[in-house]
């Protein structure tokens, strides 16, 4: 049986009292885009002709899901709020986190 040592028990605990998922962490992680078109939608899949699940428009910020855009770096995994979808990487800034 191995122990954790106190600090290590200390930090997970300041980590559940902060509310932050791990998803929340690793968009922090990934870095965030800023929209700079008029609108942008967010389709369900990484593809021109996926359904749209939601729009963005200019100067809203969105949270990088996951470390690579797609192989080709035209999509990237995105987060708005509570809604995740793809967007079109030329449509957008990348940015620190706010």
């Amino acid at each position: 049986m191995t122990s954790k040592s106190p600090l290590m028990l200390a930090l997970a605990g300041l980590v559940a009292l902060s509310g932050f998922s791990a998803e929340a962490q690793a968009a922090t992680k990934y870095g965030c885009f800023k929209v700079t078109v008029p609108s942008l939608n967010l389709r369900a899949r990484p593809y021109s002709t996926a359904d749209v699940i939601g729009v963005a428009h200019k100067g809203d910020i969105l949270e990088k899901r996951k470390l690579f855009c797609t192989p080709r770096g035209f999509w990237c995994a995105v987060r708005k709020g509570s809604l995740e979808g793809y967007a079109d990487k030329s449509n957008m800034a990348k940015i620190a986190c706010p």
